[in-house]
């Protein structure tokens, strides 16, 4: 089906245009000045932007086998709601994504039930470097690689062996960089400690010299590796210092947990923001903000990773790590960046074309004539309410988050996927869309 979106406020590389934008075929076929010629079914946009769908390349959406907590199906569609029309999916699932035959299963799986475009990480353990080896760099984004523990049982502490996948892997390496010894020094030292009477224990458990020294290691073995190196989710502030004389092959995230809260919110909002790595403190927190802007912070990634309400509620040894972040992403974003004075063009450099770059992700970004046609219209005047803890209204299945009970600047009013309107006026439609990426 075609589409005229008309009167709209359109981000593209080169900046705001306003005019009209027509999807013929799945892809844009024509950007601001639609021909008198063009077919299809009309939407008014009535001085709304039109932006690129958002590229999540952190997602954990829980197939195969962690399906009570989510589905690709489930998490995908949360993702369209917020304006993510792509999403790079982690492998500590149940099992893990560390082998090829699990990895194309798990792809084949995916295939009819994905609403957001989709790729996926492979695990790396310290026995499956043949398999790597074997990995298509057109169709895989990375191999995830644990520094230290996190969700599920996949860890990698041999440092020889991460030199060896530096230089042989054939696909970027992903690193969740902390340091599993100072971890396990910090459990021995607050061992007897109960989280009621000290909140942020968790910040305690796994500390900023964990992150620390642990990217420092990164950053000096990349100097000599042959293989491009992305360190997810960073947390303190010396490291957005250290990545500030990083090897031209390292790129490095944040996400919107660590730029909303820090540890002195854990009082508060307790074990819902318990995450790996944990939340620093409101300092780290500016310094993030401040890393992003001046561009040592290339991507924001989700990190989505739901836990039931009932999961989360257990004494907090027993509360997972992770928190859903999908269903309102984009007003929440702009609601962030607003009150920064960051425009909306900010988060699509974060969040669409810095990605594509990184990655070198075929076909899909920019609103321009060719491209695969995801787009988000969003309304920056009008508002998003998050419903309260368990409310139906919820687009997860988790069917919570820590955002409960704010209300957002901004509403995400329609999104394509690959021309295929999936998302109006808060439901959706039609069936899942979502095509594997291909990388360049």
């Amino acid at each position: 089906m075609n589409w005229i979106i008309r009167e709209v406020r359109i981000l593209t590389p080169s900046g705001e245009i306003e005019g009209d934008a027509w999807i013929r075929e799945g892809r844009w076929a024509a950007v601001g000045q639609v021909p008198d010629s063009a077919r299809g079914l009309t939407i008014e946009g009535k001085g709304r932007y039109l932006l690129p769908g958002l590229i999540d390349t952190h997602v954990h959406f829980r197939d195969l086998g962690l399906s009570h907590k989510g589905t690709f199906y489930t998490e995908s569609r949360a993702a369209v709601a917020g304006g993510v029309t792509t999403a790079f999916d982690m492998p500590n699932t149940s099992p893990p994504t560390t082998t090829l035959r699990r990895w194309e299963e798990k792809m084949h799986y995916v295939s009819q039930r994905s609403w957001t475009n989709y790729a996926l990480y492979f695990g790396a353990t310290e026995h499956n470097l043949p398999e790597i080896r074997l990995l298509d760099p057109h169709r895989v984004p990375g191999v995830k690689v644990f520094l230290a523990s996190s969700t599920g049982d996949l860890l990698v502490t041999d440092e020889a062996y991460v030199r060896q996948l530096m230089k042989e892997s054939p696909v970027r390496l992903v690193f969740h960089s902390e340091k599993e010894s100072l971890i396990r020094a910090a459990h021995a030292q607050w061992a007897e400690v109960e989280w009621e009477t000290m909140p942020d224990l968790h910040t305690r458990l796994r500390p900023p010299e964990a992150c620390i020294e642990s990217t420092r290691w990164l950053l000096r073995e990349a100097t000599d590796s042959s293989v491009p190196v992305h360190i997810l989710h960073i947390t303190t502030g010396e490291e957005v210092q250290l990545l500030r004389h990083r090897p031209a092959s390292v790129s490095a995230e944040t996400c919107p947990i660590y730029l909303q809260w820090s540890s002195e919110d854990f009082s508060t909002y307790k074990h819902l923001l318990k995450c790996n790595p944990a939340l620093k403190s409101s300092a780290d927190r500016e310094m993030l903000w401040q890393g992003l802007i001046e561009g040592t912070l290339e991507v924001v990634g989700t990190d989505h990773a739901p836990h039931l309400w009932t999961e989360k509620m257990r004494p907090y040894p027993e509360a997972p790590s992770g928190a859903p972040a999908h269903g309102y992403l984009l007003p929440w974003l702009w609601t962030m960046g607003r009150a920064r004075g960051l425009s909306l063009s900010f988060w699509v450099e974060k969040m669409v074309y810095a990605p594509v770059r990184i990655w070198r992700i075929k076909e899909r970004g920019a609103i321009q004539e060719g491209n695969w046609a995801d787009g988000v219209l969003f309304a920056p005047e009008e508002e998003t309410p998050v419903p309260a803890p368990l409310a139906p209204q919820h687009y997860s299945r988790v069917a919570w988050s820590p955002l409960s009970g704010f209300t957002l600047q901004g509403r995400v009013k329609a999104v394509w996927v690959n021309g295929q309107l999936s998302f109006y006026n808060g439901y959706f439609h039609g069936a899942p869309a979502g095509q594997p990426v291909v990388f360049g």
